[in-house]
């Protein structure tokens, strides 16, 4: 199997899973290159992409997440209580725990975090944490069009490793 040191660790929101389960044309395409750039992290093996435990259940219980064990293979449901303890996310909003959840991964090798979101989700991040954001070097917010790139991108390096390595 390759292993892949990717540039970026990623975060997905519940705007953008929504996004990809109602894009019909694109859905499999994007799945297939998640569970990829997932399985194959040399430094994160199946832990590459990630999305907040709340999400992941909000979306199954949603029933937007229909089969869990295909999707925790391109998404790993990342629980931050295991990060810091004492927090209490019953308390915080939702877009804050994902951004502590990418300072966090920061941390860690890549040392580079993008959160896939859409338009909209991209512009309630901007208005309520703009400050915040600003002082983040290592951690940007992307809506669904520029994900596309950065996914490609991820893809492209595993299927360049996955040739070199034949």
């Amino acid at each position: 199997m390759v292993s892949v040191s990717y540039s970026h660790r990623i975060i997905v929101d519940c705007n953008f899973v929504r996004w990809i389960s109602t894009s019909l044309d694109k859905k499999s395409t994007i799945i297939s290159k998640m569970l990829r750039i997932n399985i194959n992290s040399k430094e994160h093996p199946k832990e590459n992409i990630l999305i907040s435990d709340m999400d992941f259940d909000k979306l199954c219980t949603e029933n937007v997440i229909k089969d869990k064990d295909m999707i925790r293979g391109c998404m790993f449901p990342f629980n931050i209580d295991k990060k810091i303890e004492g927090v209490n996310k019953e308390r915080l909003p939702e877009e804050l725990i994902r951004l502590v959840m990418g300072v966090i991964l920061t941390t860690e090798e890549p040392y580079q975090v993008i959160l896939l979101t859409t338009k909209n989700g991209k512009e309630e991040y901007l208005s309520k944490y703009s400050d915040f954001l600003k002082q983040l070097r290592n951690f940007d917010v992307k809506d669904e069009e520029e994900s596309l790139v950065i996914l490609n991108d991820l893809y492209k390096k595993y299927v360049s490793e996955r040739e070199i390595s034949r």
